[in-house]
């Protein structure tokens, strides 16, 4: 299988990682479900995805039944418990299985337009990395993850979620909503010119 890396994240969860590089012709002899229409590198997406996820159900000795939304949208596999997120940014496509707790994943590419929207999801805590590009995505990420693990559409990037750097690859992430509080510790990775992160 020509996935570009696979790593566990503990011993109930781990993510995998894909370079498309293959045609959509190619990559639909692989599955045997049917892609919504879509532009050619989002369809490719989309078939990629499927198979991540089919790859770690088999990882854990789980039946896989499909991928399904929820109204707003957050990925869940048909007939399990199991959690799963995905992340694509053409050419790559990520997929994260967690047996135990809601999970996020994310790609983003360090580019300058990070700069010109950070206005709209960086606190004022946060604002103080607004001049180094490489940390700005890594909390652009960070606030992905901790979006997608809360799977609520209505979550403010910038008044809900707060992002501390606890190393220079980890961070640790906060979801404060309707009075409740949620904390998720993140690692990042670098990978090709992206970065990288998921809860752990």
């Amino acid at each position: 299988m020509p996935l570009l890396l696979s790593k566990p994240v503990s011993p109930f969860s781990t993510y995998a990682i894909w370079n498309i590089t293959e045609t959509e012709a190619q990559l639909l002899e692989m599955i045997d479900e049917t892609p919504p229409e879509a532009q050619p590198n989002k369809k490719s997406e989309w078939i990629v995805t499927r198979i991540l996820i089919k790859y770690l159900c088999d990882s854990f000795n789980l039946d896989y039944e499909g991928v399904d939304n929820l109204d707003t949208g957050k990925p869940i596999l048909v007939d399990s418990d199991a959690e799963i997120s995905i992340t694509h940014s053409f050419p790559l496509a990520g997929a994260l299985i967690n047996l135990r707790k809601p999970c996020g994943i994310d790609l983003e590419w360090p580019r300058q337009k990070l700069h010109i929207v950070a206005s709209k999801f960086l606190n004022k805590d946060e604002e103080k990395y607004n001049t180094d590009l490489q940390s700005l995505c890594k909390i652009w990420a960070s606030k992905e993850v901790l979006f997608k693990i809360h799977g609520n559409k209505n979550l403010s990037l910038k008044e809900e979620m707060k992002i501390s750097f606890s190393g220079d690859w980890q961070v640790d992430g906060m979801i404060r909503k309707n009075g409740n509080s949620f904390s998720h510790k993140i690692a990042i990775e670098p990978i090709h010119n992206y970065l990288l992160a998921y809860n752990i």
